[in-house]
């Protein structure tokens, strides 16, 4: 689905990319609400259809939790896969855990993705952890 509506947030970092410049850390996109974290958040509406292009070659991690419907989560994802970010993660806030979807040259040619390692689980450790 075409759209061009933005999420909650996304004004700020379309109006950093607008001007040549980008976030320096990773953009957090949030299924579960505001997120406590110095990192740039935007807010989404998981049944919502959003545009994403303003995250194309930044670093994005989806934050959930297991209450958020699997085929939402998933069609995010997709959605943000489309848009060819840096790196594409899923932050389970919840279960403290992730999976990396894509990052660097790797690509999923299915459906896979990879679990996060242990360094990247301690690096993301608290992240979406008051709104879980």
């Amino acid at each position: 689905m075409i759209t061009n509506a933005l999420p909650y947030g996304a004004a700020e970092i379309l109006a950093l990319r607008k001007s040549g410049k980008r976030p320096a850390d990773m953009v957090l996109v949030s299924l579960v609400g505001p997120l406590h974290e110095v990192n740039p958040v935007v807010i989404v509406r998981p049944e919502k259809f959003y545009d994403w292009r303003f995250l194309a070659g930044l670093e994005v991690l989806v934050v959930a939790d297991m209450s958020v419907p699997a085929e939402q989560v998933n069609r995010v994802s997709a959605a943000l896969l489309e848009a060819r970010p840096d790196f594409l993660g899923l932050w389970f806030a919840d279960r403290q855990d992730g999976l990396n979807l894509a990052f660097g040259s790797w690509w999923p040619k299915t459906k896979a993705c990879r679990r996060m390692g242990i360094a990247d689980r301690r690096a993301l450790s608290g992240v979406g952890r008051a709104a879980a």
